[in-house]
């Protein structure tokens, strides 16, 4: 499914053929479904310019922006238990353009989550300083201190998730549309991360879970105007 150079980086192919070629392999229904929530995060992005705001300044407010801290500080929490930060590590150690990112993790109800790590990862989204996104990306458990899934229970679980009732209201409803419209990019790196992961333990990295040298297990550059344009190509 991925080839070698996939996994041993962890990064998926992006631009505009392999966008298509990822959207193809969609029903006409899902491709519809995906153009909606596009649809949807243009004109929620739009409503916040109107008002002089990105979704950034829609999250943090007036106050100075401070790299590490998490916005909101107690993180945006719906009330099934879902929640979102965004957060920005130190300058060199972000990809050219970015700002920060978002966090987003669904509620786990499976039983033998320990008590403080009943939330599972569903995917990471770097936005630049406008809040347009750049890639979506997977992190390692250290990263993250999660309940453990598989990819396959992760996509579920991201399916399953809503972030419209969390506040700020305008931020989680901007999230669930973009999460939405590019959901095929963020279940090809959530494969992509236990493909990496099998790849790496196979050539003895038993203890890759806790490898500090290991942050970032997947990731794949999105854009809003190629995932526009090739959903029209493909008649959504």
């Amino acid at each position: 499914m991925f080839q070698s150079s996939s996994l041993l980086s962890g990064h998926a192919p992006g631009g505009r053929r392999h966008t298509v070629e990822l959207l193809r392999r969609l029903t006409p229904q899902e491709r519809s479904e995906l153009y909606a929530c596009g649809q949807q995060a243009i004109a929620a992005t739009q409503a916040m310019l109107q008002r002089g705001k990105t979704v950034i300044a829609e999250l943090i407010g007036p106050a100075a922006f401070i790299e590490w801290e998490h916005y909101p500080p107690r993180d945006a929490k719906t009330r099934s238990g879902a929640l979102f930060y965004y957060h920005a590590h130190a300058a060199r150690q972000r990809m050219p353009a970015e700002h920060g990112h978002f966090h987003v993790f669904a509620p786990n109800p499976r039983g033998d989550c320990a008590p403080d790590r009943r939330y599972t990862h569903i995917a990471g989204l770097s936005v630049d300083q406008h809040g347009m996104p750049l890639r979506v990306f997977t992190t390692n458990l250290w990263v993250t201190a999660e309940c453990w899934e598989d990819a396959e229970r992760v996509c579920t679980l991201a399916r399953q998730t809503t972030l419209k009732d969390a506040r700020p209201h305008k931020v989680g409803q901007w999230l669930d549309a973009v999460l939405g419209f590019f959901r095929p990019q963020i279940e090809l790196v959530t494969h992509l991360r236990d493909a990496r992961i099998k790849a790496l333990q196979d050539r003895g990295r038993n203890r890759l879970f806790e490898d500090r040298r290991t942050h970032i297990l997947s990731q794949c550059r999105i854009d809003f105007s190629t995932q526009v344009l090739a959903l029209e190509e493909l008649g959504a």
